[in-house]
């Protein structure tokens, strides 16, 4: 259901951006950000170096030994310091916390020119500690974010900080590979720092950080109260409790488990890549600026494929895109692996992270739609808990598996082919890859699943050539909103309902239409007049009905019909079912055959949900203000007779209608709507939106 629309738009990014507390807080993450992705491309080269005149077993595991490092933490270790967290001072706890990174990054080179039989046990060491200071540092930021930023530009500030985490992956990238190619010119003017391990993109790192915490320093954030209970509740602090309580909510239905199961082997075969990618990228002959533009070329194809992923084959079925997506990966990551080119190996990565990018965004969105309001929050705590894991666990077993493999020289021919074990492990996961598509694409494509389609190459040809297969343009024919009405007898709140509803509906992204019967068109308007004036008691009840049914077909046809086809959501006050009700059993006239004039009338359209608001004659009425309207006066056994009408049309279809106490305090009523109305509307975020941050592969606890 709903959702908070994400940042969307830059006119959002702007707004939050003008609050100069949080501009300068966002410039810190900024800067902290990219030199945490700077520190894991540095680090990772360090250890290849490090460990270079060793076996490749133990340089395979020196690297990925980095990247454990790095994510193994946030598992193991965020629900002590989310304990310790809320007792520190929040900006105090920032300001250290980048400062003690920079000086344990800076300590790193620095340990490999002093103390080279020490470094790499230093370089693990430094590693550890910076990511044990990270996880105080997270808490105290989305802490004071909060305190900087008004409630209603919360959302927009958390999508920017989530945008800015991982934006500057590439930029990163980027800059590694440029400050590569830049050591080795600084290396021939300062013979000093012509020693690989004096990597200049650690001493930058180290500057970023310091800056950070000069920006931090001087933010006016307001001191809390030191907590000795409570617990500062990150997305990370509780992954292990989210897996092990979650994963019964995750396989609901054969759709839901092969999302989870793609997005989950997606992250593994990912987590190989990353095992292995700095010293494969070695083998090729390239060194440390060939490893930034491969770990760029990743992260630029996700941000492609994350963009690209709602415009792609619009009329394609998004249950097999994930599939194809996938299996795309998959064979990027085959080639990848096979390839002995470092250019084509470059274009593979960036393909590789296309199809990613393109699962990753209809996943997103499919649970977003196919899990319940009521597990959605568990279901994503445990997909996020489980790639976690799946990452940091294909991470450690990928470099093993290439050091036992080893290298070799397999002849063709006149060539030779060389073998290594990092390309091994590239084409196993893609064929792992290949195999979870094949069989996610099964589980989301079900023969017995009505909503699975015609067929892969039916639908492929039809998208190809831009047009909607026979069933599509079938249901886009008929309107796509919905269409809710408020029923009920007089004084029952129909009317301030409906202005809740809407309201709230708004707020939450859609494009509402209120309206009422009679009296919405200016034909109605004048029926409304007639009908309702107490002058005209001589209305006999069979005319009453053909003039109520005229405003009701002027109405459908010039105000609801237009509004569903555009996809809005249509919020009537009163609609056939007061015409069956007052006209019917109020007037003791046939209710189906006025149900026949009505159908003729408003060409068949029915609600997707009828509201009744049950109360007595008496409590309503006694609520009235002013003069009784002709409706209004007619007897109590009229309204008697109308208000069982109500209730033996509520129960002749109970799935269309939700009967409420109209008794019951206003806001309660209001809550219980609302509950009803979010399980029938889609996700009001509209794919423009999706395409810029939607789909950032971070995912809230909730």
């Amino acid at each position: 259901m709903s959702r908070s629309a994400p940042l969307g738009a830059p006119s959002e990014a702007r707004n939050v951006l003008a609050i100069t507390p949080f501009r300068r807080l966002w410039i810190s993450l900024t800067l902290s950000s990219l030199g945490d992705w700077l520190s894991l491309l540095a680090l990772m080269s360090l250890a290849a170096i490090f460990t270079a005149e060793s076996s490749q077993l133990v340089q395979y595991l020196a690297v990925s030994g980095v990247v454990v490092i790095k994510l193994a933490p946030s598992i193991l270790l965020s629900p002590l310091a989310g304990v310790v967290a809320d007792r520190l001072d929040r900006k105090w706890t920032m300001v250290a916390g980048d400062v003690l990174r920079a000086l344990l990054y800076v300590s790193i080179p620095l340990a490999g020119l002093l103390l080279p039989g020490f470094a790499l046990e230093w370089l693990l060491i430094a590693n550890l500690l910076a990511e044990i200071v990270a996880l105080f540092w997270a808490p105290a930021k989305d802490a004071t974010v909060p305190n900087l930023v008004p409630r209603k530009l919360l959302e927009q500030a958390n999508q920017l900080s989530l945008l800015t985490t991982y934006g500057t992956a590439p930029v990163a990238a980027l800059l590694f590979a440029a400050l590569a190619s830049a050591s080795n010119v600084l290396g021939a003017v300062l013979p000093s720092m012509a020693s690989p391990e004096a990597d200049v993109a650690l001493y930058l790192n180290g500057l970023t950080f310091l800056v950070a915490a000069v920006v931090v320093a001087g933010l006016p954030v307001p001191k809390h109260k030191p907590s000795k209970d409570s617990v500062s509740d990150t997305r990370d602090s509780g992954i292990l409790r989210s897996v092990w309580t979650g994963w019964r909510y995750a396989g609901g239905t054969p759709l839901v488990r092969g999302l989870i199961l793609g997005m989950l082997g997606a992250f593994a075969a990912g987590g190989a890549v990353i095992g292995v990618g700095r010293l494969h990228v070695e083998g090729l002959g390239a060194g440390n600026a060939g490893f930034g533009v491969v770990f760029a070329a990743v992260f630029a194809g996700m941000a492609l494929g994350m963009l690209a992923g709602p415009r792609v084959l619009k009329q394609f079925s998004r249950r097999r895109l994930f599939g194809l997506s996938l299996a795309l990966a998959g064979l990027a990551l085959l080639f990848a692996g096979a390839v002995a080119d470092m250019v084509l190996t470059a274009v593979l990565t960036a393909l590789l992270g296309v199809g990613a990018g393109i699962a990753w965004v209809i996943g997103l969105t499919m649970l977003g739609h196919e899990v319940e309001d009521e597990y959605r929050g568990r279901t994503f705590a445990f997909l996020h808990g489980a790639a976690r894991i799946a990452l940091v666990g294909a991470t450690a077993i990928a470099p093993l598996a290439a050091g036992f493999i080893g290298s070799y020289s397999v002849p063709l021919g006149p060539l030779t082919y060389d073998l290594r074990g990092s390309g091994v492990v590239l084409m196993a996961s893609g064929l792992l890859a290949i195999g979870v598509a094949l069989v996610c694409y099964r589980q989301m494509n079900r023969k017995d699943d009505s909503e699975a389609g015609p067929g892969l190459l039916p639908e492929l040809f039809a998208a190809l050539r831009g047009v909607a297969l026979k069933e599509e343009e079938e249901e886009e024919a008929g309107p796509g909103g919905a269409f809710i009405v408020i029923e009920g007898g007089e004084g029952a709140g129909k009317s301030t309902q409906v202005r809740e509803l809407t309201v709230w509906l708004r707020d939450q992204g859609f494009d509402v239409v209120g309206t009422r019967q009679p009296g919405a068109t200016k034909l109605g308007m004048r029926l409304r007049g007639l009908l309702l004036d107490r002058e005209n008691s001589h209305i006999t009840p069979r005319a009453e009905v053909l003039l109520y049914a005229a405003d009701k077909a002027d109405h459908v046809e010039q105000e609801i019909l237009p509004a569903l086809r555009r996809g809005a959501v249509v919020i009537s006050d009163r609609y056939v079912d007061s015409l069956l009700a007052y006209q019917g059993a109020g007037r003791d006239l046939s209710v189906d055959e006025v149900r026949d004039i009505s159908a003729w009338a408003t060409q068949g359209l029915v609600p997707d949900l009828t509201v009744l608001l049950d109360v007595r004659p008496e409590d309503g009425l006694s609520r009235l203000g002013g003069p009784a309207d002709r409706i209004e006066g007619e007897s109590a056994e009229f309204h008697a007779r109308v208000r069982k009408g109500f209730l033996e049309l509520a129960k002749a279809d109970p799935e269309r209608y939700l009967v409420l106490d109209a008794r019951e305090p206003k806001e309660r009523t209001t809550r219980e709507i609302q509950r009803r109305v979010r399980s029938l509307l889609p996700d009001p975020v509209p794919s423009s939106a999706e395409e810029v941050t939607g789909m950032i592969p971070v995912i809230r606890n909730d």
